[in-house]
């Protein structure tokens, strides 16, 4: 029977991601000592319309407060059955910021204009199956940082090139010279 994928091989190296997948980091997460979280409020939206604007759905991230965001590959071929978290950051809430104004100021990484490279690659690669993932936070922006800096080191995303926790940094790094 002949292949529905015909003759793709030359294109494939372009996608490929490396990724850390350490259940010991998923085991010791936790959010102790962190105010006002529920981690049942993790919503979902598509980032990036079929024409590689930003998607109608974002308008839905509330403005209200601020938050933890992550860009996710979604292939959606089985329905709930493969989500890849490439980039985690975090919004404060301030009179001038926001986390809907944080999400949708990725935009200029769609274009020519991007300061991100990774973040761009992201984007213009897997455009249409990037998702972004948030939760919102009523609380200070000093525990929004704190959860951002413990998702990091659990997941350890390809696309976010700074982890603070100086164990886990120092771990994937020690790794990563092999």
């Amino acid at each position: 029977m002949e292949s529905i994928y015909g003759s793709i091989e030359s294109e494939l190296q372009s996608f490929k991601i490396s990724y850390i997948l350490a259940p010991e980091l998923w085991g010791k997460f936790h959010t102790e000592g962190l105010d006002n979280l529920n981690f049942s409020k993790w919503k979902r939206v598509k980032m990036m319309d079929e024409n590689g604007d930003l998607s109608d759905e974002t308008n839905k991230i509330p403005t209200t407060h601020g938050g933890i965001y992550l860009y996710s590959i979604m292939p959606n071929v089985i329905p709930e059955c493969g989500c890849y978290i490439m980039y985690i950051g975090m919004a404060s809430k301030t009179t001038s910021a926001n986390l809907r104004q944080r999400v949708r100021s990725y935009k200029k990484q769609f274009g020519d204009e991007y300061t991100r490279a990774r973040i761009h690659n992201l984007f213009v690669r897997w455009g249409k199956y990037v998702y972004v993932h948030y939760l919102p936070v009523a609380s200070n922006n000093e525990s929004i940082e704190e959860l951002e800096d413990r998702l990091i080191a659990c997941f350890v995303p390809p696309c976010n090139p700074d982890i603070r926790d100086a164990n886990v940094k120092r771990a994937v790094k020690a790794f990563s010279e092999f």
